[in-house]
């Protein structure tokens, strides 16, 4: 499965932002988590974040604990907002709406 993350954050809170990306990245990611690639954009008064988190099959429950546990420092800052969603590929959105077998 593959998440998408969405975290805002005024452009004022950046250094508080370092310290806890630095954190995170010094420890190599949990086992259910494949691949995690962050980018940023500008919005006006606050900065994004898109995350995309590739999971390990069948460890999506497992793995939506750890990003959750990874993030929450991030959400300590004041003015921050983060949302977790699962995405699906164009193969199972086929699934979904009857297209494909």
């Amino acid at each position: 499965m593959i998440f998408i993350g969405t975290y805002r954050m005024p452009n004022d809170k950046i250094e508080e932002w370092m310290k806890c990306f630095s954190d995170m990245t010094s420890k190599p990611l949990p086992s259910c988590i494949k691949k995690w690639e962050t980018f940023s954009c500008y919005d006006g008064d606050k900065s994004k974040g898109y995350n995309l988190i590739f999971t390990e099959q069948g460890k999506a429950d497992e793995a939506f604990v750890e990003i959750s546990r990874l993030i929450s420092p991030f959400c300590q800052i004041e003015g921050s907002s983060w949302t977790l969603e699962p995405a699906t590929g164009v193969t199972d959105t086929l699934k979904v709406i009857g297209k494909s077998k």
